[in-house]
């Protein structure tokens, strides 16, 4: 018997729908089946995939035969031939010599600059002054990606490469979803925009580059410095476009999203009461111990004591996984657990859907962290999986828990936040990784 069901709605009104509201299109279309046919040609058919295990069949058992396509199309405008857009044998080999960059040891020295830099926005932060916590954030893990990865000091640049990062996040974004691409060539006022905004961002890569090709000893513990020592499999180094592709990927791929899935970790924890008492109880108990033993922790030994906190960070990104959507596309005609789907075959494959099945999470709406407490492995494989998975899972996923849970330790166990009145609730807004749409202004009080 088929697992896939059809859409009982007509294709125009699907696309209507989805161009409106794309999440509550994914979240309507979870119980209509495990795969949800949308009725579009027959020669490349679109697929809603539901069912972790056809997800495992796609990320994992017969990635080989899916390609990424339209999407990393369209962000190759922005970061080149990185990690995030490249394909096959060339993703394997860019995966296997960045993969050093993310090793344990690396991991521990990256978490003393998260706990550095936080420190640092804390101590700038006044009590009752209202912050606009998207661009506190953004600016925050841009400072610590550039410092940790490619150990280059922003300082006074950070707002104008933040804004730059949201100018290409969001003509991305809607370049995506469009039924039309308009060529990058053509000067619309959008590709305008974009394009100096890239050049921004490029000018603080190549700056970075060009000093650690005249210093390479001062780079040799950064991302940098690895790739500058990197060689192809032909034995020559990596060229300077090559480096520069992957520190944008990491650039964008890797502050964007722990800025958003903080803003919805605070915008959470202000509606949940009794969670915000628990995490405070658990920093504070932190704190108490560090003060009788008459010194602080190293900043990974601090997170590896912060259990309730990293539960904060794990329920935010079940709720608000930054990757809200899963592109991919068939290379050839496939069987896939007893059902056929053709050659050039599109699958959405929806996170922020599949995290709301109540079956598996039961009254999957609600923020409560301590479903964690028994760890992931209680689910199926996919049916929690905010860093994707198989080969083109997110490389960063280890970093990104330690940086969201310092970040969340650090200003929680000093402030608490509350939203400035007269915003109305939060909602998303699904772009390349799902924010608080208009940003979120709160009110930072000390504890």
């Amino acid at each position: 018997m088929t697992r896939v069901a059809g859409i009982p709605t007509s294709r125009m009104a699907n696309f209507i729908r989805f161009q409106r509201d794309p999440l509550g299109f994914l979240v309507d279309a979870l119980p209509m089946g495990d795969v949800v046919s949308l009725r579009t040609s027959s020669f490349r058919p679109t697929y809603v995939v539901n069912s972790p295990d056809f997800v495992q069949e796609i990320l994992v058992h017969q990635e080989q035969h899916f390609r990424k396509g339209r999407s990393s199309d369209v962000l190759r405008r922005t970061i080149g031939d990185g990690l995030l857009t490249s394909e096959h044998a060339v993703h394997r080999q860019q995966k296997r010599y960045l993969m050093p960059v993310f090793y344990k040891e690396r991991i521990q020295a990256y978490a003393q600059i998260v706990q550095e830099e936080t420190e640092r926005l804390a101590d700038s932060l006044k009590d009752g002054v209202p912050v606009a916590m998207h661009e506190l954030m953004m600016q925050l893990t841009l400072g610590i990606i550039a410092r940790s990865l490619f150990q280059t000091e922003l300082d006074e640049d950070k707002a104008e490469l933040a804004d730059a990062v949201d100018v290409t996040i969001r003509h991305t974004a809607s370049t995506i979803f469009s039924p039309i691409i308009v060529p990058f060539a053509i000067p619309t006022p959008g590709n305008v925009k974009h394009k100096k905004a890239i050049r921004t961002l490029e000018a603080m890569i190549y700056e970075a580059i060009s000093k650690a090709r005249r210093n390479p000893e001062e780079y040799s513990d950064s991302m940098l410095g690895l790739l500058l020592d990197t060689k192809d499999e032909s034995g020559q180094a990596l060229s300077d476009q090559e480096i520069r592709d992957q520190m944008m990927t990491m650039l964008l791929a890797g502050h964007e999203t722990t800025a958003n899935a903080l803003v919805w970790a605070w915008c959470c924890l202000e509606r949940s009461p009794d969670t915000v008492h628990r995490l405070h109880g658990e920093l504070d108990r932190i704190r108490a111990s560090e003060e009788d033993s008459g010194k602080p922790l190293p900043a990974y030994e601090r997170y590896r004591e912060m259990d309730y906190t990293k539960q904060v960070v794990q329920e935010t990104l079940r709720l608000f996984p930054p990757a809200w959507a899963i592109l991919r596309e068939s290379e050839r005609e496939l069987i896939m657990l007893g059902d056929r789907f053709p050659a050039n075959s599109s699958f959405l494959i929806s996170p922020y859907a599949i995290h709301r099945n109540d079956g598996v999470f039961g009254d999957a709406s609600a923020f409560r962290p301590e479903r964690f407490d028994g760890g992931t492995s209680q689910w199926a494989r996919f049916a929690y999986f905010p860093f994707g998975g198989g080969s083109r899972g997110c490389i960063g996923s280890q970093f990104a828990l330690l940086e969201g849970g310092l970040i969340m330790g650090t200003l929680a166990g000093r402030f608490e936040f509350a939203s400035l009145p007269g915003q109305g609730e939060e909602k998303p807004e699904p772009l390349v990784s799902l924010r608080v749409k208009n940003g979120r202004w709160m009110v930072p009080r000390s504890r």
